[in-house]
């Protein structure tokens, strides 16, 4: 097993998981409003022209969770309500959108669970690892194909990913000499024997409260994750750990998040607040602004760690095309990366509003997504007849959003 290193400590001393040999231990996040910045380093945004139905069209983007292969997409519509009946596990063409299955993977019975703690595919294969700590697989006729693992330890919910190698990593529980338990970046082999550890937390107590954090697998050797209330993104590139404090005014720290449990109280720290991921030269994130005042997408260079933040809130009193682009980017959920794109969700109503009604305003990239989003609509428009107008207003659209290179 490798040397395990410090959280923070060692942050200083991590190599680049990039061409830079001179990695700065902090990038800084201002809260600048640079729309025209930001909106120029957004590359596309293309529509996925998935077939509509009563699984697909009215999820709440905040409970699916999507993965990908060379042929297939994978839905999942977690209602996140332990008394809905529903866990939809569904599978489109990936080049058509065609949907070729679907199948209620709620309850006790061979291949149900109750929910879910992350899924990823290798190969054409899905695998669901599930609350009572399952590794379960699924065919692309989302038939249970058996449970590849099962792990001994109980009562705690880890994110577990696969690699394109076909190993895996995951945030776990490790022993350390004093017999204490702390969360770590564990690396497995394909029957889940540790590789290697990395990255253990130094407060055990805080971090496993923490430890629902997924990891987002970026390329064929780089793994990202950023904690809840930490302020520091964890890379492991190969076998080459960084660490980065990510600087913005006024954040909350481990410290502050385990004395304030006040939710107002909360408010006047800034916080990472979801939708990890990478494209293209650049990272991208969510963090909350402080004071209840909104959110700010930031995205920055990986080679010259110069960050660009939007606030999420507009404030523009004459619309630009800039701003239409940074809507979409602002109003979408992030659900998975790939490294060359940023797969989102965003509500229809959002479309139709961003889309429809500023002809004047679409540049080249824009009209293409208009184009897209038309299609889409076209190709299920008799099943959205069907639909009420709060339930088309919510009807999902699937993004992939590509910055540049």
């Amino acid at each position: 097993m490798k040397t395990n290193v410090l959280l923070i400590t060692a942050c200083a001393t991590m190599m680049a998981c990039s061409n830079n040999t001179n990695v700065p231990n902090r990038v800084e996040l201002p809260g600048i409003v640079d729309n025209e910045a930001f909106a120029a380093n957004v590359e596309s945004i293309s529509v996925m022209n998935l077939q509509m139905d009563d699984d697909w069209s009215i999820s709440d983007c905040d409970d699916l969770k999507v993965s990908f292969t060379d042929n297939y997409i994978y839905l999942l519509d977690d209602p996140m309500n332990f008394r809905d009946p529903r866990l939809s596990l569904m599978c489109f063409d990936r080049a058509t959108g065609e949907k070729l299955s679907v199948r209620n993977i709620k309850g006790r019975g061979p291949g149900e669970l109750d929910n879910i703690t992350s899924m990823f595919c290798l190969g054409d294969t899905l695998y669901i690892y599930d609350s009572g700590n399952r590794v379960l697989s699924y065919d692309n006729d989302c038939k249970f194909l058996g449970i590849k693992h099962q792990f001994e330890v109980s009562g705690l919910r880890p994110k577990l990913i696969g690699l394109n190698s076909g190993n895996y990593a995951m945030l776990w529980l490790v022993s350390q000499p004093s017999d204490t338990k702390h969360i770590a970046l564990i690396l497995t082999d394909r029957n889940f024997d540790t590789i290697s550890t990395h990255f253990v937390t130094p407060d055990p107590n805080f971090y496993l409260y923490a430890a629902e954090a997924e990891p987002y697998y970026i390329n064929d050797d780089t793994i990202r994750f950023i904690f809840p209330n930490d302020n520091h993104l964890y890379s492991l590139c190969g076998d080459k750990e960084q660490c980065i404090e990510l600087g913005y005014q006024n954040p909350m720290t481990p410290e502050i998040a385990m004395q304030t449990m006040n939710d107002e109280k909360r408010y006047e720290y800034n916080n990472y607040s979801g939708g990890l991921s990478e494209s293209g030269r650049f990272i991208f994130l969510k963090f909350g602004s402080g004071f209840g005042s909104g959110y700010y997408v930031s995205m920055f260079d990986k080679h010259t760690y110069k960050a660009v933040s939007i606030l999420m809130e507009e404030k523009v009193e004459e619309k630009q095309t800039a701003d239409l682009v940074n809507s979409i980017v602002l109003q979408s959920y992030v659900a998975v990366t790939d490294g060359i794109f940023i797969y989102t969700f965003c509500q229809n109503s959002v479309m139709a509003a961003i889309l429809e009604g500023h002809d004047n305003l679409l540049d080249d990239r824009l009209k293409k997504t208009q184009a897209e989003y038309r299609a889409y609509l076209e190709r299920n428009a008799e099943y959205i007849k069907g639909l009420e107008p709060e339930e088309r207003d919510a009807a999902t659209v699937l993004l992939k959003i590509k910055l540049k290179d």
